[in-house]
C-alpha cells in the first residue's frame, strides 16, 4: 500500500469516527435543548457524513483502473443489497416489525459496501 492510499484510508476512517462521535454526542444532548438548537444539533452528524462523501469522491479519482472497477462492483453490490434488505424489512413492518430509525441506513450501506469490496477483491486475486 503506497503512502497516498494509506493517507486516504486514515482520512476516511477519521470521517467515519467523527460521524460516530458526533452522532452519539448529538443524540445524547438533543432532547435537552430548546427548539431552534434542537434541529441544529440533530443535523450535526450530517457534516462528517458529507466530509466522508467528499473524501471518497476524491479518493475514487486517485484510484487506478482496477481499483475503480473493484469499488464500482462493491458499490453495485451495496446498493442492491441495501435495496433488498430495506424493502424486505419494509414489507415485514406490515407483519408487525417496528419502524427502524433511518439513521441506520448509512451504516447498513457501509457494511454492504465492505462485503461487496471483499467479494470483488477476491475475484481479482
Amino acid at each position: 500500500m503506497d503512502s497516498t492510499c494509506r493517507k486516504n484510508r486514515v482520512r476516511l476512517l477519521g470521517a467515519v469516527l467523527a460521524y460516530a462521535i458526533v452522532g452519539f454526542g448529538s443524540g445524547m444532548v438533543v432532547s435537552h435543548l430548546p427548539i431552534p438548537w434542537k434541529y441544529v444539533i440533530a443535523l450535526l452528524p450530517v457534516l462528517p457524513a458529507l466530509w466522508f462523501a467528499t473524501l471518497f469522491a476524491h479518493t475514487f479519482g486517485e484510484m487506478d483502473e482496477l481499483q475503480r472497477k473493484i469499488q464500482l462492483e462493491a458499490l453495485a453490490f451495496a446498493f442492491s443489497a441495501a435495496v433488498i434488505l430495506t424493502l424486505g424489512y419494509g414489507f415485514l413492518q406490515h407483519a408487525g416489525l417496528p419502524v427502524p430509525n433511518w439513521v441506520w441506513v448509512w451504516p447498513l450501506m457501509g457494511m454492504c459496501w465492505l462485503i461487496g469490496k471483499v467479494l470483488a477483491q477476491r475475484r481479482y486475486r
